[in-house]
């Protein structure tokens, strides 16, 4: 269910830019960039020092040294999905926004839909409620399992190439988008002809999941 959302937020951010920083707290230096993707012996990854399905949403923000905001989606057969999101996320000078989800049951997020400030719906006919304060707290314990980071700066093929090697694929799924798929770290890499890059992250052996609603 997780990844149908994680798609919802992709169309969401394609076309959008972000600006700005704010201050990181010290890191590994080879945690600082987003193609520094270290692959873990239990098969999951590690980026910008998150390991996905380990560190908790209480460590992000110990990482980032602030607050990020929360959103809780509904789709139209009533599955939720929780989101936590920073709109400046600073690395080694590179800024972008940072999308984190998290695998939770069911009843946990029925109990913060029932605390939400607001409701809006979006284009697509996804609900998305605003959280009260106190629900970061609620979660801070909650394991990130996948994130999606859009850099500010746009990102040219030749220095995607570079950084991150040539992809095992391309798949076309807009009209302005193409998804260079990295299956052994874990990435799918939108490059986006009008508007910013997007770097969606899950565990190798999630990736499946990952790219299996590109292929319909």
């Amino acid at each position: 269910m997780r990844y149908r959302f994680f798609h919802i937020v992709v169309s969401m951010l394609l076309g959008l830019g972000v600006s700005g920083c704010d201050r990181p707290a010290p890191q590994n230096q080879a945690d600082r960039y987003p193609w520094q993707i270290t692959i873990l012996p239990d098969g999951g990854s590690r980026i910008f020092g998150i390991n996905l399905g380990q560190t908790t949403i209480g460590e992000i923000m110990h990482l980032a040294g602030n607050q990020p905001k929360t959103a809780l989606f509904e789709n139209p057969g009533g599955g939720l999905s929780l989101e936590v999101f920073y709109s400046e996320f600073t690395r080694a000078g590179l800024t972008g926004k940072l999308v984190l989800t998290m695998a939770a049951n069911n009843e946990a997020l029925l109990a913060l839909k029932q605390t939400a400030l607001k409701k809006d719906q979006l284009e697509s006919g996804v609900l998305q409620y605003t959280l009260d304060a106190p629900a970061l707290s609620r979660i801070e314990t909650w394991p990130v399992t996948s994130m999606t980071y859009m850099p500010y700066a746009n990102l040219e093929e030749p220095t995607i190439v570079g950084r991150f090697g040539e992809p095992v694929e391309k798949i076309r799924s807009h009209e302005h988008a193409v998804h260079w798929l990295y299956p052994d770290k874990g990435l799918d890499l939108i490059v986006n002809d009008a508007g910013k890059e997007i770097l969606q992250y899950v565990p190798p052996a999630e990736f499946d999941k990952l790219v299996r609603p590109l292929r319909r």
